[in-house]
């Protein structure tokens, strides 16, 4: 898939479906000649060099010459895969060092390569995974100084996706700041993109947003300590014209749960200029002689196939090369939790009464939320000690309950926080962020941990392993409900540009531990709802609780654009007492997802439990091989109108999940909803009107749900299944 040719220097990756060309040009630059639709030859390049403007040229120091390069590079327009910084080209570089004497430049040229078999671990940092790659590891050396980068790119046999990264070491004898360390560049030799991306805050994650590139700088970032509501690190450029089905579609994500920016520049030349990484605001890391810094990976999906080819890859790609859990393929249970029901106002005899009730809709996994520890009776206190409060629940009971009656347990922590009313708080006032300051921002009640500082996890994991060595628990709902505000650290005096950085590290040391040392345990991520919905926090949680709002009002937008780059199988979802919608409807969508319960089982009607049986069943026959392990398509976006339609196929297209579901009232009309990826000579039954069509009809004529009047969020869900001929 990797091949070098010496005398074109040309490094080509093709793995028979999408092909990346580098070229070392004559100044020693890396310029990136192609990404895109594998090509039969690479070789000829020239013409995608040639911009038809000046080249550039070196004034020797003592000689005086004036010397233009051999092949016309041009320094200010050269597509590249690593720009220097305090030169002449001004598009922005992805890495910037500052040396003891205050200079910023940094000019890093090529020096040598290696190609290895696999995807390479990265120590600290999740990463992508897999054998079906090949890796190419390009070292390139800064022009006057012994500072080296490594230039990472990994292209994997079976997805249309690459992976890069950065890492920057100091071989010189002096303390080096580095003050940028992004994990790609991208230059393409157009710009006539639109950029989408998702921003949002609680409850409202992921509004889809789309605006055309323009000239000069645009920016998708976060500043708040975590990848964060507000924007969402999955972003994607599509042409103008592209379509779910059709088109050229290039997306983004980071394997990284923190601050992050997408910047694009657009310059006199036209071309445009990506870079993508961990956000330099408040960054700095200090490179003593030997150090190293890695940056976290970047994945790049190409699709010539409209947004759902790049959504389909990412599905794939997120599945199989970025989560770890060994269970992800074993059926995932059926969740209840307690939270909506009874927040903190519970004792075990009402913990017991939900637990059977909810075995009465299918529940086979039941969570304790918030509330079972320390002087846990609010959200005034409690967080950091991690004890069972045993005059509030007799948790041993419960959880003998619950596997009596074969439902698995699960419980609540949210390790990175402390309330200032803690015993922990009380004896190590040191352990919060920013501690020292004048005064601190109490978000929730609560302040953030400093898991800058290594022995702050290391506490945090005592106390939670006494608890997992006591209790057997088989999931964990890891929760985050605050950002970050004072990032200061009294264990880093003079290196606070740090900080960020490190509590990323420090929450994955803490998370990979308990993964590493309980992989019997799921962990769920979260974070206020889907404040760090990330690929970083994918790697050990396989799936992530999508948003603390419900209703499907807003849920169905939320959730569809989640699944844009996310596969269903990790977006957390349930059905709850909300009464926007009626419970079919929240279950229907609740099934795309991974289906789950919460509300107070209690109050629901005999119809209530019966509708929701039936739904639990259509998940417990239908989830793994159609919605986790199937194929997704958006076929009515409803930021783009008043419906919202997603199907769902096989793999062996014998069965598909199709969901229909409106927002505002809609009298009858005429409305054919085309379908995907059936196979057209197979005939299929279908459960909206009993009849039986052929793969073909369904694609191009569709399913008919015309002349009929759809009250406001409606839905209809569909179940198609192959028709066998008769022997």
């Amino acid at each position: 898939m990797i091949s070098f040719d010496s005398d074109s220097r040309l490094f080509v990756l093709d793995n028979g479906s999408i092909g990346y060309a580098v070229y070392v040009n004559d100044a020693g630059y890396l310029e990136t000649l192609y990404f895109g639709k594998r090509m039969e030859r690479y070789d000829d390049f020239t013409c995608m060099r040639d911009t038809g403007v000046f080249a550039s040229r070196r004034y020797l120091v003592p000689s005086g010459e004036d010397v233009a390069y051999g092949d016309g590079f041009k320094a200010e327009c050269a597509p590249l895969e690593l720009s220097p910084h305090g030169l002449s080209d001004k598009r922005g570089a992805p890495l910037v060092v500052r040396d003891g004497t205050g200079s910023y430049v940094t000019d890093f040229r090529y020096h040598s390569y290696t190609v290895e078999e696999g995807a390479p671990a990265l120590e600290g940092l999740p990463h992508a995974h897999g054998d079906n790659a090949e890796t190419l590891d390009i070292l390139l050396k800064d022009r006057t100084r012994e500072i080296w980068a490594h230039l990472v790119l990994t292209i994997f046999s079976d997805k249309d996706a690459i992976v890069k990264s950065f890492s920057v070491e100091n071989g010189t004898d002096g303390t080096l700041r580095l003050t940028r360390a992004m994990s790609l560049q991208l230059d393409l030799p157009r710009a006539d993109y639109d950029l989408v991306h998702f921003k949002g805050r609680w409850a409202k994650e992921r509004d889809y947003c789309e605006n055309a590139v323009l000239d000069g700088v645009q920016e998708v970032s976060s500043n708040l300590g975590r990848s964060s509501a507000e924007e969402n690190p999955f972003v994607f450029l599509k042409e103008h014209t592209a379509t779910a089905a059709s088109g050229e579609v290039i997306g983004f994500n980071l394997i990284y749960s923190g601050n992050f920016k997408f910047r694009t520049f657009v310059g006199p030349f036209r071309g445009l200029h990506v870079t993508y990484g961990i956000n330099d605001e408040d960054f700095e890391w200090t490179l003593e002689p030997g150090d190293d810094f890695q940056t976290p990976q970047a994945v790049v999906v190409y699709s010539a196939e409209g947004v759902d080819g790049m959504s389909q890859t990412f599905h794939r790609f997120v599945r199989e090369n970025v989560m770890t859990y060994r269970a992800n393929d074993v059926y995932k249970p059926v969740l209840f939790n307690s939270w909506e029901g009874c927040t903190f106002h519970f004792d075990t005899d009402l913990i017991l009464s939900y637990l059977d009730a909810a075995c009465k809709i299918g529940a086979e996994l039941f969570v304790l939320d918030d509330g079972w520890f320390g002087a846990r009776d609010s959200d005034l206190a409690g967080l950091g000690d991690w004890k069972v409060n045993a005059k509030k629940i007799d948790l041993r009971r419960v959880i003998d309950a619950c596997h009596e009656r074969g439902v698995k347990f699960g419980i609540w922590f949210e390790p990175e926080m402390i309330n200032p009313d803690s015993d922990l708080f009380r004896a190590h006032p040191e352990y919060v962020l920013g501690w020292g300051e004048d005064e601190l921002s109490l978000m929730r009640h609560q302040c953030h941990l400093d898991f800058a500082n290594p022995a702050v996890p290391a506490c945090i994991y005592a106390q939670m392993n006494e608890f997992l060595e006591e209790y057997p628990v088989d999931y964990i709902k890891w929760d985050y409900n605050r950002t970050v505000s004072e990032h200061v650290s009294r264990a880093l005096p003079d290196r606070q540009g740090e900080v960020y950085h490190r509590l990323v590290l420090g929450y994955y040391s803490l998370i990979g531990r308990i993964a590493r040392e309980h992989p019997e345990i799921m962990i769920e991520g979260c974070a206020s709802g889907g404040g760090r919905f990330d690929l970083g926090t994918l790697f050990y949680c396989p799936q992530i609780w999508c948003s603390d709002e419900s209703d499907p009002a807003q849920r169905i937008d939320i959730q569809f654009n989640t699944s844009l780059g996310y596969p269903l199988s990790c977006i957390g979802s349930h059905v709850n007492d909300s009464r926007v919608a009626p419970y079919d409807t929240k279950a229907a969508l609740a099934l795309f997802g991974t289906y789950g319960y919460e509300m107070d089982p209690g109050t629901l009607t005999e119809e209530e439990v019966s509708m929701l049986v039936r739904h639990a069943e259509i998940y417990k026959k239908y989830h793994g091989d159609v919605i986790e392990r199937g194929t997704l398509y958006h076929l009515l976006a409803p930021h783009a109108g008043n419906e919202m339609c997603m199907q769902c196929v096989s793999q062996d297209m014998s069965a598909s999940l199709v969901l229909f579901m409106n927002k505002l009232k809609e009298q009858d009309e005429f409305r054919f909803v085309r379908l995907r990826g059936l196979r057209e000579d197979a005939s299929y039954f279908n459960t909206l009107d009993g009849c039986v069509h052929t793969g073909e009809y369904y694609m191009r004529v569709g399913l008919n749900l015309s002349r009929e009047c759809f009250p406001e969020f409606s839905h209809r869900l569909i179940l198609l299944t192959e028709e066998k001929p008769q022997a």
